[in-house]
Formats: structure tokens, C-alpha cells, sequence
């Protein structure tokens, strides 16, 4: 596992995990209530051949987690360019998980010119409303709070449903460590401001999709999209409408596989990314 790293983004105290040094950046985005553990099974094997950063967002992991913050999709999105910006990173490739992967999309329509490729991994709020009914309760207020308040059968519960075979991956150690990150100053209202700018009672907001879907074919970037079919969180059936409407995108859906392929099917998905970024940098480097 990498070694932990600060560094101040804007005003607010940020960790990161580095390593490697080649001559392209990938940034890995993590998804909602996690952090760079997340990225564990992936970094140092993509790092031989890259220079690999994986950042705790804004809110989460160990990141400062402001209470005036809005936590919306393009704050973090614009904490994301910005973390690039203070470690004097250009122009990456983004890989990133469910609210990762959204997040790796708007950094796309906001600033192209900073993102050289994009690999979304389960990403979500791409489509249709359907999503876990516990992210829908948990908009509502007062129930919502407490509902998500951080306890181990709950997390256990939750994350046994991110995977298609969750034995090997759900441990104590993993729910413990789970439980401390979303029991910290901030965590827990940081998660539900979050969670409930994308989010309503009925699943993902149609407005903030369609907005989305407006913008998608805009996105020329070389996109590749990985997905679990057994993901419950976020339907692969959601996968369809990257493909419809992002002019350069592959579509892969894998079997056995649930929200998380980075941790479920970490092997593959290293390769699938090194494959992919390979081809990116070979096709840039023919260009110029």
C-alpha cells in the first residue's frame, strides 16, 4: 500500500497516495463514502508505466471536510482539477468508480483540455433514476440522517451488496475501518450533502441526467467504460447511454462481477486500464 501524503488544495488539507513516474498522470476518483483504500488492489500495478495519483475527495477518506461546503458534483469535480493543479499535473488520464466516474465526466465537459482520457468504471448518475433503495431513503431529511449514521451492521450490509461475491473482500477489518472514516468531524454530513445533490426519493435526478446527456456528446475524449452486470447499486443497463451518446467510447460489461471491478476484478481491470492508456499515448504521441 502506498504511503499516505498531504498536501493543501486551496485551503484544504488533502491526502493522496503517488507513485510511479512515467511520462503520462492518471488520477484515480474514488466513489461516494470511500477514499484512496478504494484504489489499493491498482495503483502500484499501474504504476510501472505511469505516474499514478489516487485522491481523497474533498469530504472524505481523510480530506478536510468543510461544514460550508456544497459537496455537489461540480465542487468536487472542480477539488479534482484542482488537486491536479497543485501537484503541477496538466493534462491525465481519469479513471474513476461510480461518483468518481461522474465526477471524471464533468471534469471532461468543464475542461477537456486537462483530460486526456477518461475510463469510467460503474459510474453514477449516468441515466435512468434506479439506484439502491437505501441511497433513496437517505435523502430524506431526518430519516436520511438516521439511517446512514455510521454503525457495523449497516456498512456490513451495504457493502456486501457492492460486490456479486462479497466473502473475500467484505472483512472486519474493512467494515472497521469503514465505520472510523465515516465516524469522523464532518464525514457523516459531508456523505449526505453528497449523496442528496445527485440523489432524490425516487433515485438519480432526470434533470441533472438529462443535463448531462445534453453535454455527452460533446465529450471527444477517447472514453472506456467498464462495468459489473451484477452491480446493484447502479444498473449496467445504464452503460447504454454512454454508448449512444459519447462519440469515442467502448463499452465493456463484465460477468460476476459487481460495483466495484477495481477491487472485484482488480487483475483485469489493471490490465484493461494499462491497454488502454497504452493505445491513448501511442495515438498521441503519432499525432504530434
Amino acid at each position: 500500500m502506498p504511503d499516505d501524503r498531504f498536501i493543501s488544495v486551496g485551503s484544504l488539507r488533502t491526502r493522496y497516495w503517488e507513485a510511479g513516474a512515467g511520462d503520462s498522470t492518471v488520477l484515480l476518483l474514488h466513489g461516494i463514502g470511500c477514499s484512496v483504500l478504494e484504489w489499493e488492489r491498482n495503483v502500484e500495478a499501474l504504476a510501472p508505466h505511469h505516474r499514478v495519483l489516487a485522491v481523497d475527495l474533498m469530504g472524505f477518506g481523510l480530506s478536510d471536510k468543510p461544514a460550508d461546503e456544497t459537496y455537489d458534483i461540480p465542487r468536487l469535480a472542480r477539488f479534482a482539477l484542482d488537486f491536479l493543479s497543485a501537484l503541477a499535473a496538466q493534462r491525465v488520464h481519469l479513471a474513476g468508480n461510480s461518483l468518481g466516474g461522474r465526477l471524471a465526466l464533468q471534469c471532461a465537459i468543464t475542461h477537456p483540455e486537462r483530460v486526456a482520457s477518461l475510463l469510467l468504471v460503474d459510474p453514477a448518475g449516468v441515466d435512468g433514476p434506479d439506484t439502491l433503495l437505501e441511497f433513496r431513503l437517505a435523502t430524506v431529511p431526518v430519516l436520511g440522517e438516521l439511517l446512514t449514521r455510521p454503525h457495523a451492521m449497516g456498512t456490513r450490509m451495504l457493502w456486501n451488496k457492492a460486490f456479486a461475491d462479497p466473502a473475500p473482500f467484505v472483512t472486519d477489518a474493512l467494515v472497521r475501518t469503514k465505520v472510523a472514516l465515516a465516524s469522523q468531524a464532518g464525514a457523516h454530513s459531508a456523505f449526505l450533502k453528497t449523496l442528496r445533490s445527485f440523489v432524490g426519493w425516487r433515485g438519480f435526478r432526470q434533470d441533472a441526467v438529462a443535463a448531462l446527456h445534453a453535454a455527452l456528446p460533446r465529450i471527444t475524449i477517447p472514453t472506456r467504460v467498464v462495468w459489473g452486470r451484477d452491480d446493484r447499486f447502479v444498473p449496467a443497463t445504464h452503460a447504454e447511454a454512454l454508448r449512444r451518446l459519447l462519440p469515442e467510447v467502448e463499452v465493456e460489461v463484465w460477468d460476476r462481477c459487481g460495483h466495484a471491478p477495481q477491487i472485484e476484478c482488480a487483475r483485469r481491470f489493471n490490465e484493461t486500464a494499462l491497454n488502454f492508456w497504452s493505445r491513448v499515448d501511442a495515438g498521441r504521441r503519432a499525432v504530434t
